[in-house]
């Protein structure tokens, strides 16, 4: 049953793999009926297909999987459909070009041999929505988007929500928010969590029916005996962990592949205790210039630089002198974290402190954030405020 979820994961919902896999004993008994090895290191690419529209079929998501089974490690990259690559965008390629031009151009990207791959349509992640849902969705911010041409309806107002196939769908799709593709692969990855969650509460008899629904629904070069054998591998061990794509800009705010070397490093064969290290954590924008637009380039500053905030939030009702850092995770030195903001804003000199130092300045901005709904998820390692 464990390949089961493998394959899931490889369908774009990884999370659902990691948790349910150490729970399906008789893997055991799978493992010694059919297997086929695989190498130690096994790439995967994952596309999304959009609708069928006059013809047209482009690839929504585009997520490359480096799987290395001796250090029971998973690495995913999510590459921006909307990123432009020859004078076009990528996800056109697959429709005019094929599977093979889209392959070499991740390989160039990656410096990886691509081995596998799986492509689902949006009929898929309708089912999964159905077959695991209602599944709990917090919207953050109103996402309002009409297209007809598509059938796309997205009406979501700020709040909790249980979401379907369909509305789940619609959900993942958006992506008319101030970070644009960006805010979508974040959305991808709530998603993968909340699925996972949903699928603690299906039995292994319902599980094994979404597996074998899902499997002829999707197009794969992926054999069953092999996921057999990746199961087992990670039955005892897996890491899962998100390498960034790295972007640049023109002025007109098209997205442009970065620096490939240094990402390109981040799929080389090393072990668990080399791996890089992801950290949670939250900016505070305690300035004068809270708009948006500023938001968003302090996103891209930090996407550009290799770290991911969980989240960019307006302060303004509570003040700081200085450019601070609170640590909350104590096994987290001053001088990694020092080195981490010097990266994304050399020309600052930031006080850095752990939290429980100044519990009162710290409680207060909780507190603050809190009254106007905005909320942390916590554990955090650190909170950045910025200020003039």
């Amino acid at each position: 049953m464990k390949r089961v979820i493998f394959l899931l994961l490889i369908a774009v919902i990884v999370a659902f793999f990691a948790t349910i896999i150490f729970f399906l004993p008789w893997i055991k008994i799978l493992y010694s009926v059919m297997f086929s090895p695989l190498p130690e290191v096994t790439n995967f690419l994952v596309l999304g297909l959009d609708k069928d529209i006059q013809g047209t079929r482009r690839t929504d998501v585009i997520i490359f999987a480096n799987v290395n089974l001796k250090d029971g490690l998973i690495k995913i990259s999510n590459i921006p459909r909307d990123l432009i690559v020859d004078g076009r965008k990528i996800n056109s390629y697959y429709q005019t070009e094929g599977l093979e031009k889209l392959e070499n151009l991740i390989e160039k990207f990656t410096g990886q041999k691509i081995d596998k791959y799986a492509i689902v349509d949006y009929d898929v992640i309708k089912y999964l929505g159905d077959s695991l849902g209602p599944v709990e969705i917090y919207v953050e911010e109103p996402m309002k988007y009409q297209d007809y041409s598509q059938n796309l309806f997205i009406d979501f107002d700020p709040g909790l929500h249980y979401l379907n196939g369909e509305q789940l769908l619609a959900y993942l799709r958006f992506r008319k928010d101030s970070k644009g593709d960006i805010g979508r692969i974040e959305r991808e990855k709530y998603v993968i969590e909340q699925l996972a969650k949903a699928a603690f509460k299906k039995n292994i008899f319902e599980i094994a029916n979404v597996y074998k629904n899902v499997y002829e629904m999707i197009d794969t070069n992926i054999k069953t005996s092999e996921l057999v054998y990746l199961a087992s591998r990670f039955r005892k061990s897996l890491n899962i962990i998100s390498v960034s794509f790295p972007l640049q800009y023109d002025s007109k705010g098209n997205i442009y592949p970065g620096k490939l070397e240094e990402y390109k490093k981040k799929f080389l064969k090393i072990s668990n205790e080399q791996s890089e290290k992801t950290y949670r954590f939250y900016i505070l924008n305690n300035t004068n210039n809270q708009t948006r637009t500023y938001n968003v380039n302090l996103y891209y500053m930090w996407h550009a630089a290799g770290f991911e905030p969980l989240g960019i939030f307006d302060l303004d009702k509570v003040k700081f002198e200085e450019d601070t850092v609170f640590i909350l995770n104590e096994k987290i030195d001053v001088k990694s974290v020092r080195e981490i903001v010097s990266v994304v804003h050399p020309k600052r000199n930031f006080r850095i402190k752990l939290a429980k130092e100044d519990l009162e300045k710290y409680y207060l901005l909780v507190h603050t954030l809190s009254s106007e709904r905005k909320y942390f998820e916590f554990p955090i390692d650190f909170i950045v405020i910025l200020t003039d």
